[in-house]
């Protein structure tokens, strides 16, 4: 570059000191003459310092504005804005220095050892497909909130060595929204721990499956609540309970093919019992030893006695039977 405005055929270069900038620029050669009519819009440029005359003059002319600078720096300052211009240097336009870089082809860096970049708000615009590949571990921090979106209908991949490394979540709270069906699949063993309540809502139907064996316990108390409720075990079930069992129902069916009880203490309390039996039959082996049975004051002793009734009969016909009973006792 020269100290001055230098102008030659094959490039523009020019340095400018009454407005703090330098620039090197070439422009889009053309396919056809005259494409290019204003001779502004970009090939290569470099520009050091304010703001030059040719992104003035691109001002004029938006397609051409869009080939200097970002679209978010278009967004950020308005369209159709001076402002464009004027701070894309920085935010003030007679003293801010900044430094554009742009062209219409590739644009490489390469640093052998390593790159710093520190700046101040950052935006990244890939308007094509955008991949980062790192040999070494990769570290991203952030002192505000952190936002991960794919597009829309676009899936959201985090893969861990392609299922080879493992995962970890560390959060305060954690909230799931799922719009549509969630899937969890699990190979090997699953565990959850909650030191506080745990709550499950399902507004339809439920299921359930155990290969083996199901085990569950509570070291406080169950509570079930439903409308209604099927149980069925295909080949054996054992309830043990060690201190008691209270049945509450308005109506209880019950049909056992085999049922065999062992109780040591049976304490029923009903309001009403009845109970009918096609056939009733008894074996009961009474012994009579030094009783006493006592029939309106007489007294009836047996002893040694054989007392026996066969193919008897007896018959009271238009008579009154009346018996006064004052007391019976009897040790069976």
């Amino acid at each position: 570059m020269s100290d001055g405005n230098t102008n030659d055929s094959e490039s523009d270069s020019k340095i400018d000191y009454n407005t703090k900038h330098g620039y090197f620029y070439l422009p889009k050669v053309p396919t056809e003459d005259g494409e290019v009519p204003d001779n502004i819009d970009l090939g290569a440029m470099l520009r050091l310092g304010g703001y030059c005359d040719l992104e003035q003059q691109a001002q004029n002319v938006p397609s051409d504005q869009q080939h200097y600078y970002p679209q978010k720096h278009i967004e950020a300052q308005g369209a159709g804005s001076e402002n464009i211009f004027k701070k894309s240097a920085g935010s003030s336009d007679q003293s801010s220095h900044g430094i554009l870089m742009a062209c219409d082809g590739h644009f490489l860096l390469k640093a052998a050892e390593k790159m710093f970049v520190e700046t101040g708000d950052h935006h990244l615009q890939v308007n094509g497909d955008y991949e980062h590949e790192t040999t070494g571990s990769v570290n991203v921090q952030s002192g505000d909130t952190m936002n991960l979106k794919s597009g829309t209908n676009k899936t959201l991949t985090l893969n861990a060595g392609d299922k080879t490394g493992d995962m970890e979540l560390f959060a305060n709270n954690k909230t799931e929204t799922v719009q549509g069906d969630s899937t969890d699949n699990t190979t090997g063993d699953s565990s959850s721990n909650t030191s506080g309540n745990s709550n499950w809502f399902t507004k339809l139907f439920k299921t359930s499956f155990v290969g083996k064996i199901s085990l569950s316990g509570m070291l406080g108390g169950q509570i079930v609540l439903s409308t209604w409720g099927l149980q069925v075990y295909g080949v054996t079930l054992i309830k043990v309970y060690p201190v008691s069992e209270v049945v509450i129902a308005g109506m209880r069916f019950q049909a056992t093919g085999l049922n065999v009880a062992s109780v040591a203490t049976q304490v029923g309390f009903k309001a009403l019992s009845a109970d009918t039996f096609a056939a009733k039959v008894r074996n009961v082996l009474t012994g009579l030893d030094d009783q006493q049975i006592q029939i309106t004051g007489a007294t009836i002793t047996a002893e040694e006695r054989e007392v026996l009734a066969s193919v008897e009969e007896v018959e009271a016909r238009q008579g009154a039977v009346r018996s006064n009973i004052v007391g019976i006792v009897s040790f069976l």
